[in-house]
């Protein structure tokens, strides 16, 4: 038994001069006082409190050239650099990310944001020449969809019902996207609450381009939440966001109930007015892209809520968060079902 455990000091030792840069003279020290205390402990507790958390504490400072099989008679091989961070590491490095100031540009962004404006201001159906950012025709058309009485009661065919859908879906989707990008607006390159503002008037046109330079956050501190965030986190909010969506849902609906409009007529006058509208046609586009684009900002949400792992790839993202990801419902959904921040 002394034997060993003089070997067992001996390999100790070794293991400290590799992981040290004391003076040979203090590490003979520091083994002097590692004997003595092992002679005057007869159990393996000393082994099991102090050298063995020592031994695993040290071995993540160890160079990695400098890596070697230690402690063979154990089975303990050298550290893997995959492996060898503690649980503790992985928080450090989640947070130097989150407070990473370093400017990023995402390319995939950048892409979808000027293929948005060369739509809007070369492909996109009825573009006036005259005026290209915003066909005169279509300034009529928005009027009747903000009167009340025709969006309730559209002429019969004239595919105003699935438009003011359209448009009262700028409503609901850029603040659920709000919801999301504010709660983690520190450490940003840019603020997000103009973007999350105009988000409300030209959608993707300001969300999209905000994404290009916001980074990922895999933290955020709930403590420090708007009154606005809060209200949505810990109050009625999200039910309200419910409440509206229902209504945009139910004004589009009662035109089919009542016998006011059919739905194939109004969807094949619809499909005409794409074809026809700059502003129907670059709306559509805007919202297809920000119901897909969402998945981004989800992503990031539900793993800050445990809601997914933190090494989950964007196919088991997407897998998981399916039922959240139909158009216009799904997302407002996320944010009444989501899992509540711990207070």
């Amino acid at each position: 038994a002394p034997t060993s455990q003089m070997a067992q000091l001996k390999d100790d030792y070794n293991f400290l001069s590799l992981t040290t840069f004391m003076k040979p003279n203090k590490m003979r020290h520091l083994f002097v006082l590692m004997l003595i205390s092992s002679l005057s402990v007869q159990s393996s507790s000393f082994q099991s409190s102090i050298i063995s958390p020592f031994r695993t504490i040290m071995a993540s400072s160890i160079p990695d050239h400098r890596r070697t099989s230690i402690f063979p008679q154990q089975g303990v091989s050298s550290p893997d650099k995959e492996t060898l961070p503690t649980p503790n590491n992985f928080v450090e490095k989640k947070n130097k990310n989150d407070n990473d100031d370093s400017f990023r540009i995402n390319l995939v962004y950048l892409g979808l944001a000027t293929l948005e404006t060369v739509f809007w201001w070369y492909l996109a159906p009825g573009i006036n020449p005259d005026s290209r950012w915003f066909a005169p025709d279509d300034g009529v058309l928005i009027s009747n969809l903000l009167n009340p009485s025709i969006v309730l009661d559209p002429p019969f065919g004239s595919g105003l019902g699935f438009s003011s859908l359209l448009l009262n879906t700028f409503l609901i989707v850029p603040a659920v996207w709000s919801l999301l990008l504010l709660q983690e607006e520190e450490h940003q390159i840019l603020p997000p609450l103009p973007f999350c503002l105009a988000g409300f008037v030209v959608g993707g046109g300001a969300l999209i381009p905000y994404m290009i330079l916001r980074k990922s956050k895999n933290t955020v501190d709930n403590t420090r939440f708007s009154p606005v965030l809060k209200f949505f986190e810990e109050g009625d909010g999200s039910t309200l966001l419910i409440g509206l969506t229902i209504i945009v849902l139910t004004a589009f609906l009662v035109p089919f109930i009542f016998g006011s409009s059919e739905l194939d007529l109004e969807l094949t006058a619809f499909q005409e007015r794409i074809n026809s509208s700059q502003f129907t046609s670059l709306a559509l586009f805007d919202f297809t892209m920000l119901c897909i684009c969402i998945l981004d900002p989800m992503i990031d949400d539900a793993k800050r809520r445990n809601y997914l792992h933190q090494d989950a790839t964007l196919a088991q993202a997407a897998h998981k968060l399916l039922p959240f990801l139909v158009p216009l419902v799904g997302p407002v959904a996320w944010i009444y079902f989501r899992p509540r921040f711990q207070t």
